[in-house]
């Protein structure tokens, strides 16, 4: 999982022209590292990252980024999915392989 660390990272991460999946959480924040783990051992047919928005926050408030953990999927720029708090690995797979059928 790449460690994103700046805003030109990140907009360059998300301009993927195949869907990325993105991990936003806090240094503190519990529940994000067992979050971020499963993440990256699960969807490794896509590339992933994870965002501090402790050390991007102005990242935060432009994305309107709340809560952590939130998980993102992104294709060519755009948000598609946001997950928050409290989700499934099995919904982000089941959205992440509808994007990736729709591109076949």
């Amino acid at each position: 999982m790449k460690k994103i660390e700046s805003i030109e990272e990140f907009d360059s991460f998300i301009s993927s022209e195949k869907p990325v999946i993105v991990v936003f959480s806090t240094h503190d924040c519990a529940t994000c590292k067992p979050v971020k783990e499963k993440v990256e051992k699960r969807f490794t047919q896509v590339e992933t990252a994870e965002v501090f928005l402790d050390d991007l926050t102005e990242l935060s408030g432009r994305l309107s980024i709340f809560n952590v953990p939130t998980v993102c999927i992104y294709l060519e720029s755009k948000e598609l999915y946001r997950f928050i708090r409290v989700f499934s690995m099995d919904e982000i797979e089941e959205k992440l392989n509808r994007i990736l059928q729709f591109m076949e």
